[in-house]
């Protein structure tokens, strides 16, 4: 497409630079570099900028750690503590929104998909451990999807939650245009 040219965001149609409307379906075209007004980069304040991979293993990481230290060493160290069947799901749903929230707060960017993928990658061999210790609490295979779905939900809370405590993430609000027409009679 040469340069004078600009993409029809309907129909992707070439279309020459100055056209109000698509040649081809009618639609309205707008310059792609357009910038965006004040309101709408406020509006715009929680949208992912894009999806990063090194951030997907980052978590991925972060949440075999977690569990590494959670399920296995720890029981090692108190032994009382026995984090079989529910228990030990219910820790990896915890363990997957606190990390999460934490990986999104010392992200640069909104990584909100990052961490429910690198979750659900990590949750996988973590069920499989927590069924392999079970000897007492053995748990269905459904348990364990079920486990493995909710954890993965419960990381993308976190990094939801993440954003919104990041403090130099809040944007104040850009004031209201007040109207100029006269008041009425």
């Amino acid at each position: 497409m040469a340069a004078e040219e600009i993409e029809c965001h309907v129909c992707g149609a070439s279309n020459p630079k100055g056209s109000e409307r698509c040649t081809s379906c009618g639609a309205r075209l707008s310059e792609l570099a357009s910038e965006l007004t004040e309101e709408e980069l406020y509006a715009r304040r929680h949208q992912p900028e894009g999806f990063e991979i090194r951030w997907v293993f980052i978590s991925f990481g972060l949440f075999l750690i977690m569990a590494a230290l959670a399920l296995a060493l720890l029981p090692m160290v108190i032994p009382a503590y026995d984090p079989q069947g529910f228990a030990g799901i219910v820790i990896t749903i915890l363990l997957w929104f606190l990390g999460a929230a934490a990986i999104n707060y010392v992200s640069p960017g909104k990584q909100l998909l990052e961490p429910p993928v690198g979750g659900l990658l990590a949750a996988i061999p973590t069920m499989i451990f927590l069924s392999s210790i079970a000897d007492v609490y053995q748990l269905s295979v459904g348990a364990y999807v079920l486990g493995t779905l909710m954890a993965t939900m419960m990381a993308l809370m976190g990094a939801f939650v993440g954003n919104l405590v990041r403090a130099d993430r809040e944007e104040p609000r850009p004031p209201k245009k007040r109207s100029r027409r006269p008041k009425a009679a």
